[in-house]
């Protein structure tokens, strides 16, 4: 996002906005007047089929763009789910083996991960990684997990145990690796330009009716808003803005 020169997702998306609907307006307002009119019009030869190419364009490099950055989402909704599915597991298996019942593995646990929803799901939205106070809580619950697994570490429990931690230590630094993530700014100007031309062709292609002309430029923008608006609501982290993944997988824990 920095990239852009814009530091929050709604800003851009002003501009976005103002920018299209100013060029739109524009565009329609030279195919319209009288001067600027006879010029373009000697370009009035050229199909309307010619000028679908712009949109094919627009739309193939808008779905890769939207793939690219929901692969992101995706990745961080993963991480989040094994993460409190394997705590889940650590706080079952605390509970159901006898030499585990006096330990206090389930209570540091359940205070990890309420340090999560309350400490560190801030830090991530506010695009830093991790916060100090959910890992020294992430610092005791290994070492009760460890403490644990030396019990009786040949027990089935204390295989089971050690593989959970595997697993949450690799979730949550997927986690904390996903919160800030920045597509290279070339692709963003490139799915703009392809914006414009879809305009100018939707321009060309009803330049001799006024009345056609403006009402196509107005869908033909609100269309190329619609996925670039989408996008640029994806484009900072997936734990802020207006589109952002839940704690929720967290929630089922401590209740």
């Amino acid at each position: 996002m920095q990239n852009l020169f814009f530091k929050t997702e709604l800003s851009l998306i002003l501009a976005l906005c103002i920018g299209f609907i100013g060029l739109s307006t524009i565009i329609t307002v030279l195919f319209v007047s009288p001067k600027s009119k006879s010029l373009l019009e000697r370009y009035e030869g050229l199909v309307a089929p010619f000028f679908s190419l712009p949109a094919v364009l627009f739309s193939l490099t808008a779905a890769l763009l939207a793939t690219s950055v929901w692969d992101n989402y995706s990745v961080a909704t993963r991480a989040i789910k094994t993460e409190s599915q394997s705590i889940m597991t650590v706080i079952s298996l605390a509970n159901s083996a006898p030499y585990l019942r006096d330990s206090n593995l389930s209570a540091s646990a359940k205070v990890y991960i309420k340090s999560i929803i309350e400490d560190e799901w801030k830090t991530l939205a506010s695009g830093r990684s991790n916060s100090p106070i959910t890992n020294e809580k992430f610092i005791v619950m290994r070492s009760e997990i460890f403490k644990a697994v030396n019990i009786q570490p040949d027990k089935a429990e204390s295989k089971a145990l050690l593989n959970e931690f595997y697993a949450i230590n690799t979730a949550r630094e997927t986690r904390q690796a996903y919160a800030s993530f920045d597509l290279h700014p070339v692709r963003w100007y490139a799915i703009l330009f392809l914006a414009v031309l879809v305009l100018i062709s939707v321009a060309f292609s009803h330049s001799t009716k006024p009345k056609a002309l403006m009402v196509a430029m107005s869908i033909a923008t609100l269309t190329v808003l619609t996925p670039l608006c989408i996008l640029a609501l994806t484009f900072s982290s997936p734990y802020q803005g207006l589109i952002s993944i839940s704690h929720a997988p967290y929630l089922q824990i401590i209740k």
